[in-house]
């Protein structure tokens, strides 16, 4: 997958950090898995919303065209696979409609560093463009 910049300026962005899958924590990453317009699979409820801190090093700037993996550890930057795509495996035969839905829509900027403050950041934060978006759906035939 890849967040890419269709923009005309230059964007800044974050990848996928524990608490982001399971929405404890900006920016969310909320992976959808459906077979005939049924949910069957999405993010799992946190088992604890003690999360790591948002670090310089997570933020990308993305120049117009620019892309990124928000899943792939790239030099410094903690980014995470998605669990819930990583682990589901479906059982039944059907059409299935995987989605990623991407939100930087936060309410205060304090919603992006979990529990401990990393007031450092917070620069950075407000460079992010708050969207919320979802990506191209992905069609898989069980037979």
């Amino acid at each position: 997958m890849e967040v890419r910049n269709a923009g005309p300026g230059d964007v800044w962005m974050v990848g996928v950090l524990d608490g982001s899958e399971d929405g404890v924590r900006y920016p969310h990453y909320r992976p959808s898995v459906t077979r005939d317009g049924v949910t069957v699979v999405e993010p799992r409820a946190p088992e604890d919303p003690l999360v790591g801190p948002l670090r310089v090093a997570d933020f990308q700037r993305l120049r117009p065209g620019g892309a990124f993996d928000p899943t792939r550890r790239d030099g410094a930057a903690a980014y995470l696979p998605l669990f819930t795509f990583a682990s589901f495996c479906p059982s039944e035969r059907g059409d299935y409609r995987y989605t990623l839905t991407l939100s930087t829509e936060s309410g205060r900027p304090e919603e992006w560093l979990g529990r401990f403050g990393q007031e450092a950041v917070l620069d950075l934060v407000a460079r992010v463009p708050r969207l919320t978006v979802t990506s191209n759906a992905l069609e898989v035939e069980v037979r």
